[in-house]
């Protein structure tokens, strides 16, 4: 899955072309008070991204969330779900910025008034029946344990993998973040088999721009680099509106997707019973 943060003017000019070409669908975190700020995407510039078939969802209203009151809570996290609504815009899904207030029970409580699914940090993958993760003993994505403490992962804090933070620790080198890239993106492999999709990467992207070595601005060229990557390598690449969550099983899934989790289903005649799996 392909997302990008803070509709930064440089996603349209440079990423938005790059998509296009390779056949990609990401989906753009707006911050809905930024959008007449210098060097941002205005709302025509997302009207257009949305006429082309990209998915906008909620980045907050100012991209301020920590250490506030209920009110203002209210205000960053529901003020963006109506700002976006009166704006022509049915925001489902929610990032949080710098990964800000996904483990505090309060924020997520918030969230989870006003949107379906939030996006969080910082795992190469998200596990879609959040099992897997390094030093975590969950079971399924429920919001809080038994106890009343908040899940690592669940419905509101679906881990992501921030390509930038890449980037800045292989120093800007080209090579090296590419080869990092391909690992990350391989890794999901041995977790995906016979059909049965377990685990993917959620890349997150800020801005796209000409100049190289410029923190959560991933040059131009290199970014032409990823995307051809992922579409000679055969990779299926969905923006996050294609992530589904069953509240029956607590686990998420790809909707309306060859790739997703197989289901079984049982018929029963009879004398006999028929097994059928499904893709």
């Amino acid at each position: 899955m392909l997302t990008f943060d803070d509709n930064r003017i440089g996603d349209t000019t440079y990423a938005k072309p790059l998509l296009d070409k390779f056949g990609f669908k990401a989906t753009f975190f707006v911050i809905c008070n930024k959008t007449t700020d210098k060097g941002a995407m205005n709302w025509k510039d997302i009207a257009d991204m949305k006429k082309d078939g990209m998915d906008i969802e909620s980045h907050t209203m100012t991209h301020h969330q920590s250490t506030m009151s209920q009110k203002q809570l209210d205000f960053q996290i529901g003020g963006s779900k109506q700002c976006f609504a009166a704006n022509g815009y049915n925001a489902t899904i929610f990032a949080y910025p710098y990964d800000d207030g996904s483990q505090n029970k309060t924020v997520v409580d918030t969230v989870a008034r006003y949107y379906n699914i939030a996006r969080s940090g910082f795992e190469p993958l998200m596990f879609l029946d959040c099992k897997g993760y390094h030093n975590c003993t969950q079971t399924d994505c429920k919001t809080f344990t038994s106890t009343g403490k908040l899940n690592y992962a669940n419905r509101y804090t679906a881990r992501s993998f921030t390509e930038n933070l890449l980037e800045q620790g292989d120093l800007f080198n080209p090579v090296k973040i590419m080869a990092d890239f391909s690992n990350v993106l391989n890794s999901q492999l041995s977790y995906n088999s016979n059909g049965i999709i377990r685990a993917i990467p959620i890349l997150v992207y800020h801005n796209v721009g000409l100049q190289n070595g410029k923190p959560y601005s991933t040059q131009v060229g290199l970014f032409s680099q990823e995307m051809k990557y992922l579409h000679d390598n055969g990779f299926k690449v969905v923006d996050m509106a294609g992530l589904g969550y069953n509240s029956s099983t607590n686990t998420f899934y790809l909707k309306n997707s060859q790739i997703g989790t197989k289901l079984q289903f049982q018929i029963t005649f009879p004398r006999r019973s028929v097994r059928y799996l499904v893709d």
